[in-house]
């Protein structure tokens, strides 16, 4: 009689061990990687910006996903803005011309990002700067993307790992 090689207890234990510490490690780095210290308005304003607005918008870059943010500060009221930063399903529904403009323009509402008054201030006093943002990825895109690379590549090694079946072919 052949002996069928059975996955033991201790063994599953060891890789569950090393599955459960590798998603908490990954957490936390992900955790970590979010904190933003910021020292004043426009660098708050210059980072928020960074972070939410700059994968769909540039400033003085040209149109990407949403509108080029260059002189908006100029065109626009205030007000107006500050609701478009914070909320823009308000202009949505109640179908602000601008809004709606945007909309057929770029084929896609603007969405609601869940920043703070503060945040929103902030990002209003950056772009009334003029500075012309950097065209750079978004700060949290690369810890983002390494926490789900390494995630992914340690479940499929603990999948590996416990999936393992012989397959008999019988004549």
């Amino acid at each position: 009689m052949e002996r069928k090689k059975v996955l033991r207890l201790p063994r599953l234990r060891r890789y569950a061990v090393v599955a459960v510490n590798v998603l908490v490690v990954t957490l936390l780095l992900s955790a970590l990687a979010t904190q933003v210290v910021v020292a004043d308005s426009h660098d708050e304003g210059e980072s928020v910006f960074g972070q939410t607005c700059a994968a769909c918008h540039t400033i003085g870059g040209g149109a990407l996903v949403g509108p080029d943010l260059e002189g908006v500060t100029d065109r626009r009221e205030g007000a107006w803005l500050k609701i478009q930063i914070q909320s823009p399903s308000v202009h949505q529904e109640q179908n602000d011309p601008i809004s709606v403009a945007n909309r057929e323009e770029f084929g896609l509402p603007m969405p609601d990002l869940g920043l703070t008054d503060q945040q929103v201030d902030a990002v209003l006093a950056y772009l009334g700067t003029g500075e012309v943002a950097p065209s750079t990825l978004p700060g949290l895109f690369i810890p983002t993307l390494a926490a789900g690379v390494l995630t992914i590549v340690a479940l499929t090694i603990f999948a590996l790992r416990l999936g393992r079946k012989r397959v008999e072919i019988r004549p």
